[in-house]
């Protein structure tokens, strides 16, 4: 059953505290674009910055710490991925992430169409889209100094 909820959504903003690691690997055939992203073959990411929030965000691909992942699995639009992450050498050798630990990460691909699914991606629209019910979980969670949420009106 399709189930699709009102035309309320929002626009969820995130800090990017990644970069591709070297054995990053997208999928460069045409046809495999969605939503005018590249899709992870293999995701490897390196770590520029700690600490991080409870939900972030780079290229299309989405992580949350353990316990916003548990809340965030029974919505519709986001797919698992298994992911290999590493620390920025150059931050390293600055001390950067002295005393600081990484945080368990889940990862997820939006996965979701606009208007049906709690989590989409559209195509021009550089932030994620979130239902409702799914945004007043994420509201209750750390996005960071440079996270917003914000009411979403699709052009025609």
């Amino acid at each position: 059953m399709v189930r699709l909820f009102s035309p309320r959504s929002y626009a969820v903003s995130l800090e990017v505290p990644f970069g591709f690691g070297d054995d990053a690997e997208l999928d460069h055939s045409p046809s495999s674009l969605r939503q005018g992203l590249k899709p992870f073959r293999r995701i490897d990411l390196t770590l520029h910055e700690l600490p991080i929030p409870d939900f972030t965000t780079t290229y299309g691909i989405y992580f949350a710490t353990p316990a916003l992942a548990e809340r965030l699995r029974p919505f519709s639009g986001l797919r698992e991925r298994e992911f290999s992450l590493s620390l920025d050498r150059q931050m390293q050798e600055l001390g950067a992430f002295d005393g600081k630990q990484i945080p368990d990460l889940v990862c997820f691909e939006v996965t979701g169409t606009y208007g049906i699914d709690d989590f989409s991606l559209i195509e021009a629209e550089a932030d994620l889209l979130v239902s409702p019910r799914a945004v007043a979980v994420l509201r209750s969670f750390n996005l960071g100094p440079l996270g917003t949420i914000r009411r979403f009106h699709r052009t025609p």
